[in-house]
C-alpha cells in the first residue's frame, strides 16, 4: 500500500479581466555533460514559464511537494509566478518561454527570476504536483501538471522555435509577433490540458497519427517543400474538410497557414546561413514574386529578409 501523501493542486486565481499574453522572453539552453548538476538552487520567477525538453533531460524540484520530477525528452514543464522550485540540467537541451497571461511589459526579460541560497538534491516524488488556473472564486478551472509527457513533441518544436527566432531579432513585440504568440500560446495550454487529461477516442489518436505523420514527411523532406492543401489530404486519405479540421486540431492552426509558416522559417534560416540573394531563396520556396515573398516573410517573422538578414548578421 502506498502511504505517500496525496499531492493537491496548488490553485492560481487569476484577474477576472480579459487575458492579455505577453512574451517576455524565448531561448534555447543547451546542457554539456560537464555542466550537468544533480543539485539545484532554490527559485522564484515573477512571470509564467514553458519548459519544453526536447533532446536529453532535466529535473524540477517543487518545494510545497518536497520532491523533485524528472523532465524527459518530449515533455513540458509549466511552471507559474511565485512557485517556489529549483532546476537542474542533464545533458540535453531544452526551449524556455517566459509570459505574462496578463501583460506586465516593465517587467525586464531577466530580472524575473530571483534565486535563494537554499540547496536541494534530487528526490523524485510519487505523485505529480499539478496547478489549477481559474479567474473566479467559484470557478472550477483548468488543471496542469507540473510536467505533462507530450503526445506530438516534433509540433511543438516547430511551435516554439519561431518564439525563440523572434526574441533572438527583438522583434517580439510587433504586432505580427504579438498575435503569432498568443495563437501560439493559446494552443500549447489547450494542448497540455488535453494531454495531461489523456483527451481524445481512440479514432481522434489514429487521425491525428495521421496527420503528425505528415509533418513528419515534410520536415525530413521526402515531400515537396509546398504541396498543395488537397495533395496533403489526398495522402491522409481524408474529405477534404475533415481533414482541415483535423490538422488544426493537431497543429493550433490550418494546413495552409502551417505550410506558409514552414516555408518562411526555412527562408529564414537560408537568410542566415548562406549568402543567397533573397531573390533566389524566394525562388527556392516557390514564390515567383520576391515581393509577394517579401509581405508573407513580414507578416510571419515580423520583420522583412534583409532586415532579418541584417539583425541576425549582427
Amino acid at each position: 500500500m502506498d502511504n505517500s501523501p496525496t499531492i493537491l493542486a496548488q490553485r492560481i486565481l487569476l484577474p477576472p479581466r480579459p487575458l492579455a499574453p505577453f512574451l517576455r522572453l524565448a531561448h534555447v539552453t543547451r546542457v554539456l555533460p560537464e555542466q550537468a548538476s544533480q543539485r539545484a538552487r532554490l527559485r522564484v520567477i515573477d512571470d509564467f514559464e514553458l519548459v519544453f525538453q526536447f533532446a536529453g533531460s532535466s529535473w524540477i524540484w517543487s518545494e510545497p511537494a518536497g520532491g523533485s520530477v524528472d523532465l524527459p525528452a518530449g515533455a513540458c514543464a509549466f511552471i507559474p509566478p511565485g512557485f517556489t522550485h529549483g532546476w537542474a540540467g542533464e545533458p540535453g537541451a531544452h526551449i524556455a518561454i517566459h509570459f505574462d497571461l496578463h501583460a506586465k511589459p516593465e517587467l525586464e526579460a531577466f530580472k524575473n527570476l530571483h534565486y535563494s541560497q537554499a540547496v536541494v538534491e534530487r528526490r523524485p516524488l510519487a505523485e505529480m504536483p499539478r496547478f489549477e488556473l481559474a479567474q473566479e472564486a467559484n470557478d472550477s478551472g483548468v488543471f496542469v501538471p507540473l510536467v505533462t509527457a507530450l503526445r506530438a513533441p516534433d509540433v511543438w518544436r516547430g511551435r516554439l522555435e519561431p518564439l525563440v527566432q523572434l526574441w533572438q531579432c527583438r522583434a517580439h513585440q510587433t504586432l505580427a509577433a504579438r498575435l503569432l504568440f498568443a495563437e501560439t500560446l493559446a494552443w500549447a495550454l489547450r494542448t497540455l490540458v488535453d494531454d495531461a487529461a489523456g483527451a481524445g477516442t481512440g479514432t481522434r489518436a489514429a487521425t491525428e497519427g495521421r496527420i503528425l505523420a505528415l509533418l513528419g514527411q515534410l520536415e525530413s523532406g521526402t515531400l515537396e517543400k509546398r504541396p498543395s492543401v488537397e495533395e496533403l489530404a489526398a495522402r491522409a486519405g481524408m474529405r477534404l474538410t475533415a481533414f482541415r479540421a483535423a490538422f488544426v486540431q493537431a497543429t493550433g492552426r490550418g494546413p495552409r497557414a502551417y505550410l506558409e509558416e514552414r516555408s518562411i522559417e526555412r527562408a529564414a534560416r537560408v537568410l542566415v546561413e548562406s549568402d543567397r540573394t533573397i531573390l533566389q531563396i524566394a525562388g527556392g520556396e516557390g514564390y515567383e514574386d520576391p515581393y509577394h515573398f517579401s509581405r508573407v516573410f513580414k507578416r510571419v517573422m515580423g520583420m522583412s529578409p534583409r532586415a532579418y538578414r541584417r539583425a541576425r548578421q549582427a
